[in-house]
């Protein structure tokens, strides 16, 4: 059912810009631009989306739900931080959801996520030259938000990408000091075995090869926090 209203597209909706909203401190929040600890303002937040405090509070509700944020007496809402076990948690459901994916009925043209993957990869091998880590980490969003379109159940598509996010801010915060070759080469990796495994029409194997980059990614940041570099409680919670 349409909830806009004659003259006003979709994109204008409460709903979408609630959503829009909810997407921009998600990524904020992941990306680092709100690193844990941070303080949010509804007051700030009011002023630069030009909107009232009630649709923030929503959002800030929700990303406490998702875990990202937490609501403390007196001070508001504050981007938290992740114990080791949290975050083992969170990887090891995410790894069984990804063999999931071939069960489920596909929502986009697979053509069309293979195009969309073709260009993701051309613009991720320009970075093994070019470090940004703003860009590589914009990648692996975008590479998420591609294989969501690969199951048409909408439980699915809501539990794998609340995972996405409980678990990626982990791996953004150390990303600057692994290496950066082997990261890029890695998510090129994984980029081109899901595009054979589509073209070949097996979203099965597009699970498979999923599985196994999650497990990797796990696998690097407890080798790099249990070598020590860096504090358990620093990891994001994502």
């Amino acid at each position: 059912m349409r909830t806009s209203t004659p003259g006003q597209s979709d994109e204008d909706t409460p709903r979408a810009r609630f959503s829009n909203l909810h997407r921009n401190l998600r990524d904020r929040i992941c990306l680092l631009r709100y690193p844990p600890g941070t303080a949010i303002s509804e007051a700030e937040l009011t002023r630069e989306f030009g909107i009232s405090r009630t649709p923030i509070r929503r959002v800030l509700q929700m990303l406490e739900v998702e875990g990202l944020v937490e609501t403390k007496p007196n001070v508001g809402s504050i981007v938290t931080a992740v114990d080791l076990k949290a975050l083992r948690d969170a990887f090891a459901l995410r790894v069984k959801l990804s063999e999931l994916l071939g069960d489920m009925s596909p929502a986009a043209e697979v053509k069309t996520v293979v195009e969309r993957l073709t260009v993701l990869g051309s613009g991720c091998r320009s970075l093994l030259t070019k470090p940004d880590v703003a860009a590589l980490c914009l990648v692996s969003h975008q590479l998420q938000n591609a294989l969501l379109d690969l199951s048409g159940n909408s439980e699915y598509r809501l539990v794998t990408e609340a995972l996405y996010f409980k678990t990626i801010r982990a791996y953004y915060t150390i990303l600057p000091d692994l290496n950066w070759t082997m990261e890029c080469l890695s998510q090129i990796e994984e980029i081109t075995e899901i595009i054979i495994s589509l073209e070949a029409q097996d979203v099965r194997a597009v699970g498979l090869v999923r599985r196994n980059h999650i497990v990797r990614t796990l696998s690097r940041i407890m080798s790099f926090l249990m070598a020590g570099s860096i504090h358990p409680q620093e990891v994001a919670a994502c």
